[in-house]
This record gives C-alpha cells, structure tokens and sequence, in this order.
C-alpha cells in the first residue's frame, strides 16, 4: 500500500468536515431541520476516519517492530464514541437541536483536544507545526466558547459551527499534507 493510500480517509474527513461548514454557514435555515443527521454523519465519518488511521499505523508499528505507538488507544476509544454518538445523532436528529450548543462545543474541545496532543507529539520548529498548533487552539477555544456562552438563537449557532467545521477540516487536511511532505523527505533521505 503506498503512501497516498494511507492518507485518503484523513483527507475525505476534512473535505467532508469543510463542506459541512460551508453548507452550514451558507443555509442555516435549512441546515436547522438536517442538522442532527447532518452532525451525525460527520461524526460518524470523523471517527470511522480515524479509526482507519489507527489500524494503519498499528499495522505499520508492527510490521517495523516498533510495538504499540504511545497513547494511540486513546484515540482509537475516542474515535469509537464519536461513531457511536454519529449513528445516534443519525438515528434521533431531533436531540441535537435541543443540545446544539453543548455537543459542538463538547465535540471541538475533544477534537481540539485530540489535535493539540498530536501537534505537540509531532511538533516541529516549522510554519507547518505552527499552523496546526495554532488551528487545534482554535478549536479548543470554539469548543469552550460553545459551552459558555451558547449564543442566542440556532441560527447563530449554526454559523458558528460550520466555521468551526471549516477550522476542523483544514487542519485535517493540512495535517495530512504536512506528513505526507514529511514522509516524502524521510524516504528521499
């Protein structure tokens, strides 16, 4: 399997997650009678994404005989509930508006969270490694914005979240690119 291959579910995460926010922003008035299946299917998509990844490089930590990469069952747990929370979100739409704020602010803190241990793991004295520490703050800032003050009115809401979903998606797919250019080097060398 080359490398491009290994990075394909990263990439359809974050363009999925972008294009949700997109949608969000420009159709927030529809966006409010979809929403919950909407969220439920970038959930579901976000964790099925990263659950892709962990198989992939546990099976490639193995195969070098490096064991088990530190921390990485966190994730794999973490991107496990996500999908669970997906296929619910998916099943019920209607509780997501009754708790619009709560749960994207619980979901950026978490996934900014995710970004920033992995930015600081990862982290290296580049623009690259500046960007995507200072998108995953971003993230954990929207994610505490939404459960202190939830705004007034679902519209509001929806906007915000579909900024936070762009934020979400580019960092994603900078990630991606990021190692990608890296691996790229590492096998030049």
């Amino acid at each position: 399997m080359d490398l491009q291959n290994k990075r394909l579910p990263s990439y359809i995460g974050g363009f999925f997650a972008i294009i949700t926010g997109i949608f969000l922003i420009l159709f927030p008035e529809i966006s409010s009678g979809v929403i919950g299946i909407l969220f439920g299917v970038v959930l579901f998509v976000a964790g099925l994404s990263e659950v892709i990844g962990y198989v992939i490089s546990i099976k490639q930590f193995r195969e070098e005989n490096y064991g088990k990469a530190a921390g990485a069952e966190i994730v794999l747990v973490y991107s496990v509930i996500i999908m669970a929370l997906g296929v619910f979100f998916i099943l019920k739409p209607a509780i997501v508006l009754q708790l619009l704020a709560t749960i994207v602010g619980i979901f950026f803190l978490i996934d900014g969270i995710v970004k920033l241990r992995q930015e600081i793991f990862l982290f290296k004295k580049n623009m690259y490694s500046i960007v995507l520490l200072g998108l995953a703050i971003a993230l954990i800032v929207a994610g505490i914005a939404f459960l202190i003050d939830p705004f007034n009115g679902t519209r509001n809401t929806i906007v915000f979240a579909g900024i936070s979903f762009i934020v979400s998606g580019i960092e994603t797919c900078f990630l991606s690119v990021v190692k990608r250019t890296d691996n790229k080097k590492t096998r030049k060398n």
